[in-house]
């Protein structure tokens, strides 16, 4: 089964099939140099690893029961369905899990200078700010003017002294504490916007199976899987509750092509996440900032892939040996990092580095302040135009 990074292929003109590169390419010219064999590469007609539907078995496995070929490549895992009728020598484990697209960052708005504080957090800051002069002008023993009172109390807010002054004890203990709330609210009012505007905000998105059932649950989300691949089954027959779940909502998609053979789409949907080998993904996606993937870290099950036969192929003994002695000396290991670093340096080509840390404030960030700024400066301007009319009117009249 061709497989990008795994196991690339190129079909001539003529039909004839050969290998280009990958993990699972290297390992079979690796052991066809060794042990002097020649091979012709044949692939599924019906593009699956093998599944037993209506009595018989498709794909690749199927080949091997019909001798239409002596062994099976690319990605196979071992299931005991499928080890109860063919024969695998192991060379590798991998983890299923999820991969989802990482949700862009939150772009800024006019209004970001209240996202410091949830709306209730300024509803009561507004109540406390007209009902507590009412309040304070009871309580209190000199009695100041109620505008001047309300704009000073006002002016707290905004780390401004108060306008008039109290000998009474009880006076200063009322305003003292209310410039203390105020000048606590302000400094952290400062402290998150400043924090808000220069960090991006972001949604996490979907990271957790928990998470990811709720959402395929209630229909925000759906689970993608390559057409034939075993996976399914771990969650069909999982107890989990979660996977439970999950299973109930798997659409199945064709990912192969002929030509390139399976590749993994390079864009992934908002609402999608597509299940598959986690070591895969890592090859295909890479890792942040690299990439706009990203890979869950939970597991839902591990499990085997290797080099399918017949029961009773020959040539089992001195493949195991050689495999055995490609997955002790390092070697595999050494061209699966080879396969991923060329990864890494294909996104860093693109210049696909996704910078999710601080960034420089610009106009637009600000934009909400400064628009403020202009309505009271103009609103400052008219009032002071309509008293110097009133006093002109009220000089006339006289």
């Amino acid at each position: 089964m061709p497989l990008r990074h795994v196991l690339e292929i190129k079909v001539d003109s003529k039909g004839t099939i050969r290998l280009i590169r990958g993990l699972e390419a290297n390992l079979i010219n690796f052991l066809s140099s060794r042990l002097g064999f020649e091979y012709q590469l044949f692939l599924p007609e019906d593009k699956a690893w093998g599944r037993f539907e209506n009595g018989k078995w498709t794909g690749m496995v199927g080949m091997i029961l019909r001798n239409e070929t002596d062994i099976a490549l690319g990605d196979l895992t071992i299931s005991e369905k499928r080890f109860q009728v063919i024969d695998f020598i192991p060379f590798a484990v991998e983890s299923t899990s999820f991969v989802t697209k990482i949700h862009k960052q939150i772009v800024l708005k006019p209004t970001s200078f209240l996202t410091p504080y949830h709306w209730q957090v300024w509803l009561t800051v507004g109540l406390l700010v007209i009902i507590m002069p009412f309040l304070f002008r009871l309580l209190m023993v000199k009695k100041v003017p109620m505008t001047d009172l309300f704009l000073s109390m006002i002016g707290c807010l905004f780390m401004q002294p108060v306008a008039f002054t109290s000998e009474s004890v009880r006076d200063k203990l009322l305003i003292g504490s209310w410039i203390l709330s105020m000048v606590l609210t302000s400094f952290s009012y400062t402290a998150l916007l400043l924090s808000s505007l220069t960090v991006p905000l972001q949604d996490h998105g979907i990271r957790t199976i928990k998470d990811l059932a709720s959402a395929v649950s209630s229909g925000k989300f759906k689970v993608a899987i390559n057409r034939g691949s075993t996976h399914k089954d771990i969650l069909t027959s999982s107890i989990n509750e979660d996977l439970q779940k999950i299973s109930t909502h798997i659409v199945e998609e064709e990912y192969f092509s002929i030509e390139d053979g399976m590749i993994m789409p390079a864009d992934i949907d908002d609402n999608i996440a597509i299940l598959g080998p986690t070591w895969y993904f890592m090859l295909q996606y890479g890792e942040p900032p690299l990439s706009n993937k990203y890979v869950f870290k939970e597991s839902i099950g591990t499990g085997n892939i290797g080099m399918a036969m017949s029961k009773g192929f020959c040539c089992k003994r001195n493949l195991t040996t050689h495999i055995s002695w490609v997955l002790n000396s390092g070697i595999f290991r050494k061209w699966y990092d080879e396969q991923f670093y060329k990864t890494r340096s294909e996104h860093q080509a693109k210049g696909n580095i996704i910078n999710r840390g601080p960034k420089p404030l610009t106009v637009f960030d600000l934009l909400g302040p400064f628009f403020l700024l202009g309505v009271g400066c103009t609103l400052g301007f008219l009032i002071c135009v309509l008293g110097i009319v009133k006093y002109k009117i009220s000089k006339w009249i006289r």
